[in-house]
């Protein structure tokens, strides 16, 4: 296991300094999903770049932005490079200048961001791929929450993040996806991280042979390759 692994959980908070609570831990689930192929890598809103130190611990290219100053002070210690971008910047990679990109929760809080995938996407190479991660605005909380509590809460993380302004969902993203020249490689499972809800969650998505799988995910994750 590596060093990264052990400095710190999921509750523990960032410093009170930044704008954003940017967590010090890795996501496994976002590390499953890049393949083995491509050295140079980029990725959208890195933050602390601690899931990407894995990468470059392994021999791998990573350069992240970020629009955090203190986030990237860190990044800049663990990745191949680091840097800050503006808010509206859609091109903060040369064209075809990458072998893959990472955007882990990031395009929900983008205007207009299906213009922004597509603009993120040139930077790739044909044949690269892409791997996604956004929150499943279709899951059980958001119906429990939304549907029959009739509120949304403004929250500083997860699916009720108050700095989310795109409503996600599996179809939507699909769409993007396609509009971005995207094909889509492999989808991956993620349930809600709360232990035995999580497991239970899972189980009964298995024995109802996935018919309630839309709204039984708390996010949709996928990998894509560009096509030209």
């Amino acid at each position: 296991m590596s060093h990264l692994e052990t400095q710190a959980s999921p509750d523990t908070p960032t410093t009170p300094t930044e704008s954003y609570p940017y967590f010090d831990y890795v996501r496994q689930d976002i590390l499953r999903m890049i393949p083995d192929d491509g050295v140079k890598i980029g990725s959208v809103g890195c933050g602390r770049g601690v899931t990407e130190a894995l990468l470059v611990e392994k021999g791998r290219e990573v350069h992240g932005v970020d629009v955090s100053e203190e986030a990237i002070e860190v990044a800049k210690r663990r990745l191949t490079s680091a840097r800050v971008i503006a808010p509206d910047d859609r091109r903060p990679f040369e064209d075809d200048s990458l072998d893959g990109l990472i955007l882990a929760d990031v395009i929900e809080h983008i205007p207009a961001a299906w213009d922004a995938l597509a603009s993120y996407v040139r930077a790739v190479r044909p044949g690269g791929w892409v791997v996604i991660s956004v929150p499943n605005m279709r899951n059980l909380n958001v119906i429990a929450q939304f549907i029959i509590l009739g509120d949304w809460p403004e929250k500083s993380m997860g699916t009720f993040d108050a700095t989310h302004i795109q409503n996600m969902s599996r179809r939507r993203l699909e769409r993007w996806c396609k509009n971005a020249d995207l094909s889509f490689e492999k989808w991956f499972d993620k349930y809600e991280s709360h232990s035995w809800r999580g497991r239970w969650i899972k189980g009964f998505d298995t024995i109802t042979f996935r018919l309630f799988h839309d709204i039984l995910s708390y996010q949709i994750q996928c990998r894509c390759r560009k096509q030209s």
